[in-house]
């Protein structure tokens, strides 16, 4: 929702009493081409002061801010609404010493509206945009005025009219326009021509590589669960405990292929290894070789 900011300009100081008079807002058309419509504006402003009369138990009727800062330059003590003009007469008092100071100079010029669009229409009668205000703010703003435009200052009873200080706004010099460039510097039709080649190629690899980046991530997404399930089978196997080691030497030391007295040496081995049934024969020479184990040679 765009934001609301109506300028009017002041119409009386009081000095003794740091008092500054205007009006809020009115039902005639803006300096952006607008006009407030008066009888949908008018729940909302009453909302906003009441709001603010509670708040403050009764000591202000709305919050007066300077150049919609965050300086709190006072209060509303009084607002009217004037139904015979279509339009909400706002009374403030000033508190901050520098902005009251701002306002006896003339530099502030007027109230400005600060709050927000409810709603716009197209004013069929005048071909302007009629709206709905909802007002958040009132800040003294020093928005450049007309020339010879003035105010009422009230001081120890006497009225005296008062101008508004000139704003002596002038315009940035605009900047000198680039210098031409030399013919050296610009690019000839054969360079473009290289150049929007290249950024084509460079674009087709761009669009490839994304691709490629797009395969990948989803072989990625469908080996996860895999490598997750081979991940936990090998956590198992490596907490379960090792098997004990069995005592495979339990052959006789007879049975080592050594040379013995109760034995006749290798051919009586050999012969009674010969002897043996099968199964037992071969039950005696893995026994043997288990305990007599041999370094491999490579």
């Amino acid at each position: 929702m765009p934001t609301l900011d109506l300028f009017l300009p002041l119409t009386k100081v009081d000095v003794d009493a740091r008092m500054v008079h205007g009006v809020a807002t009115a039902e005639s058309p803006d300096r952006s081409g607008e006009i407030c419509d008066y009888e949908t504006t008018k729940p909302y402003f009453q909302s906003w002061s009441d709001d603010a009369r509670a708040a403050s138990a009764g000591k202000s009727l709305g919050a007066v801010r300077a150049m919609h800062g965050r300086i709190a330059a006072g209060k509303l003590t009084d607002i009217s609404f004037d139904d015979g003009n279509r339009r909400i007469l706002v009374a403030a008092k000033i508190v901050d010493d520098d902005e009251w100071a701002k306002v006896l100079e003339g530099v502030y010029t007027g109230f400005s509206q600060g709050g927000r669009y409810v709603k716009r229409w197209n004013d069929e009668a005048t071909g302007l945009t009629r709206y709905t205000a909802e007002p958040t703010e009132i800040s003294l703003v020093d928005v450049p005025c007309l020339p010879g435009a003035t105010f009422e200052v009230v001081k120890d009873g006497v009225v005296e009219k008062r101008a508004f200080a000139a704003n002596d706004i002038r315009e940035p010099p605009a900047p000198a326009p680039p210098p031409p460039p030399e013919a050296s510097q610009i690019p000839s039709g054969g360079t473009l021509a290289k150049a929007a080649l290249a950024l084509a190629s460079a674009a087709d690899k761009l669009e490839k590589a994304v691709e490629e980046n797009s395969r990948l991530r989803a072989a990625l997404g469908a080996l996860s669960p895999e490598v997750a399930a081979l991940t936990k089978r090998i956590a198992a196997l490596e907490a379960q405990p090792t098997p004990a080691r069995a005592a495979l030497r339990a052959a006789s030391r007879e049975w080592d292929g050594a040379s013995g007295a109760g034995l006749g040496g290798v051919d009586a081995a050999v012969k009674t290894l010969t002897e043996l049934p099968q199964h037992e024969r071969t039950m005696a020479l893995m026994k043997v070789s288990l305990a007599n184990p041999t370094q491999p040679k490579f």
